[in-house]
Parts: structure tokens; sequence; C-alpha cells
């Protein structure tokens, strides 16, 4: 067999090779490549809309004003504190007559500042009815250790259309 011979018939197996399984990985990835952008897409539009209804939930939830507002914004409040190690809780609401917000508050804490970010994620969420006005954290020596404080004003924002 000649060397020419050899050469072609090399040069038709790798042709052979890249027609019977190169080419048609090459479509199916980039099927699954588009078929990914779509999901991600959508689950962004997704994302978006729960924000928005998140939101609009939040604010047809918040009493109007009152010592409703105060006790609703309290409770909110209290309620991120729950299930996190978190101690020395301090929360104080008061209502807020004809201003911008129903009720304003402030909530201290101490502990580990995973936990007192966890708090302040779930205080900022878009379903919370919460407006996060301040956030402070400060390193704090304890006679066990060193910890963390947070003190955090928010708002509730007035409730109806």
């Amino acid at each position: 067999m000649s060397r020419r011979l050899a050469a072609l018939l090399l040069l038709l197996a790798a042709a052979a090779v890249w027609v019977g399984l190169v080419a048609p990985a090459r479509r199916e990835r980039d099927l699954a490549r588009d078929a990914y952008a779509r999901a991600r897409e959508e689950r962004e539009r997704a994302r978006v809309r729960v924000a928005a209804l998140g939101r609009q939930a939040g604010r047809g939830r918040t009493p109007e004003a009152g010592a409703a507002a105060a006790r609703s914004l309290r409770a909110a409040l209290l309620g991120a504190t729950r299930g996190l190690e978190v101690e020395a809780i301090t929360i104080a609401a008061a209502s807020e007559a004809g201003g911008r917000y129903a009720a304003r508050g402030r909530l201290s804490a101490e502990g580990s500042s995973a936990e007192l970010l966890r708090l302040c994620g779930r205080l900022a969420e878009a379903g919370s009815g919460l407006l996060v006005e301040r956030v402070d954290l400060t390193a704090v020596d304890h006679p066990l250790g060193r910890s963390v404080r947070l003190e955090l004003v928010a708002a509730s924002a007035r409730g109806g259309p």
C-alpha cells in the first residue's frame, strides 16, 4: 500500500469520525446552550415578577396608621429574628401621624456577623413590607468572646392603594 493511499484512508477515517461523532455532539451542545439561555431568561423574568408581587403584597398587608401599624412593625421585626442565634434583642416601634410611613422602628441585637447579616437580609426582602433606613454593625467585646451588635432603623410604608 502506498503512502498516499494510507494518507487518504486516514483522512477519510478522520472525516467519518467528524461527521459521525463531533458534528452531532456540537449540534447537541448548541441546542443545550440555547435551552439553558431560555431557561435563565425565564427564571430572571419570574424573579422580577415575584419581587413585584411581593412588594404589592407587602403594601396591601401594611396597616394604614395608628397603633396597628406599630404593632405590625414590631411583629415583623420580631418575626425576622425567629430561628436565628441572636441575643440582647431590643425592639421599639411607634406609629407616625401624617408622615410618609405608617410606623418607624428600631431593632438592636447581638450575635455573629453571619447571623446578623441573615437578619438584615430577611428585613430587606421585598415581601417583608419594610423599608430599611439604616444599619449599623459594631464589634462588641464580652467576657465570653467577641460578637457584633446590630442597630437597625426600619419603617413600614402606608398601606392601601
